[in-house]
């Protein structure tokens, strides 16, 4: 996003919209915010994770879901999930293709973020973005958790807070196939 400002909403506790701010502002203040995060089944039993690019400002160099990334002011989560698998991976996915999860309140674990976490299936060649990304990989979850077990500081905070609970619903998922 080189050159543009990034303008997120800012959020009470109740993560209800009570003004805007820089992406700057929100992470040196620590305002609450939004993001999104989506699990891409890859396959039968595969999921894909994505290593951040180191040029990234949280977490680079760190494992994490597919895609995530902030919601930007004025759009909903999906949406701005929506538009994260098309910048991150290419994926132009329709929006009835993505499924919402569950949702996660603020906390330090997800940099203060309010994040709803969503799952799909995508077989789809993927173009990761190198600004943004620079690697993935599928796993299968029993290969997730072994990492987070064995290599937990290679793995983002938000991903590590959040797999826990993505894990059930992303074997149900599977199971729905």
């Amino acid at each position: 996003m080189c050159g543009k400002i990034e303008t997120f909403d800012v959020v009470d506790e109740a993560d209800r919209i009570i003004g805007q701010a820089s992406r700057k502002q929100v992470h040196e203040r620590k305002l609450l915010h939004r993001a999104v995060h989506v699990f891409i089944q890859s396959g039968p039993d595969h999921w894909l994770l994505q290593r951040r690019s180191d040029q990234k400002d949280i977490d680079p160099l760190l494992w994490t879901t597919s895609c995530s990334g902030h919601v930007d002011s004025g759009e909903g989560y999906l949406e701005s999930a929506v538009r994260e698998c098309k910048e991150e991976l290419g994926l132009d996915l329709s929006p009835i293709r993505i499924q919402e999860v569950f949702r996660c309140s603020a906390c330090s674990e997800t940099g203060d973020e309010f994040v709803r976490v969503y799952l799909c299936r995508s077989t789809e060649k993927i173009y990761p973005n190198p600004d943004e990304i620079c690697d993935t990989k599928e796993l299968q979850i029993d290969e997730i958790e072994s990492e987070l077990s064995d290599q937990s500081q290679s793995y983002s905070l938000s991903f590590r807070h959040l797999f826990p609970f993505a894990r059930k619903a992303m074997a149900r998922y599977m199971s729905s196939s």
